[in-house]
């Protein structure tokens, strides 16, 4: 259904000769994770619920040093449409933004790019939905803040995040370095999240109805 209708706006566009001097940004908000981990929907630090498709056409006028058809290998997040489509409109942002502009790696400007993404996610239907996560598009680190446990994986070799490589000794080094930059990532919110220079596990119980506060647990 959503491939039909976004085919008939691409054809309105052509249509009206709109097609080529129009930005388009295809995209979704999460994945779902349907059985895999044994787990069910979103909010999880998983491929399936995390890594979403980003799709971008951009209009012939604009001048690229991609070709059309090619996957970039920077990590991307939500949080870049807005600077995207400022930036393709010529509007700059009175204020910092969190994100980037996606048209940088359009045109092949993003030797400054981020060297990874922060990813997070507060307790929220069970204690497993309270995590921390950083990947660079080939490792990611999650940190459960629920019990302190935490994992590493190649995903380079490992796409389906099926051998976590936190408790093998080869890969220590690797597992430190991003623990290490959570660590530094997190430290600004306080004794709460970082502590003596490590991660600090949050036990918060979980409120399970606003109107019932004493059934929290």
């Amino acid at each position: 259904f959503i491939d039909e209708q976004i085919g008939l706006i691409l054809a309105a566009l052509e249509k009206r000769g709109l097609l080529d001097d129009t930005l388009i940004l295809f995209l979704s908000d999460h994945g779902d994770m349907t059985g895999d981990h044994h787990l069910w929907r979103k909010t999880y630090a998983y491929e399936a619920s995390a890594h979403i498709p980003m799709l971008l056409r951009w209009p012939k006028s604009m001048g690229s040093k991609q070709r059309r058809g090619t996957t970039a290998s920077q990590v991307v997040e939500l949080r870049d449409v807005l600077p995207t489509f400022l930036d393709a409109a010529g509007v700059s942002a009175k204020v910092k933004l969190d994100g980037a502009s996606l048209l940088d790696v359009v045109r092949g400007k993003a030797d400054d790019w981020r060297e990874y993404l922060d990813l997070e996610h507060t307790i929220c239907y069970s204690p497993q939905n309270h995590w921390n996560a950083l990947t660079d598009g080939r490792w990611k680190y999650i940190y459960h803040a629920h019990d302190g446990s935490q994992q590493l994986f190649d995903l380079s070799k490992d796409p389906g995040e099926l051998c976590d490589l936190a408790s093998d000794s080869k890969f220590a080094p690797e597992l430190k370095k991003w623990r290490n930059r959570l660590i530094g990532f997190l430290a600004e919110r306080g004794p709460e999240w970082v502590k003596n220079g490590d991660l600090v596990p949050r036990t918060e119980k979980m409120l399970y109805s606003p109107n019932y506060p004493q059934s929290a647990g």
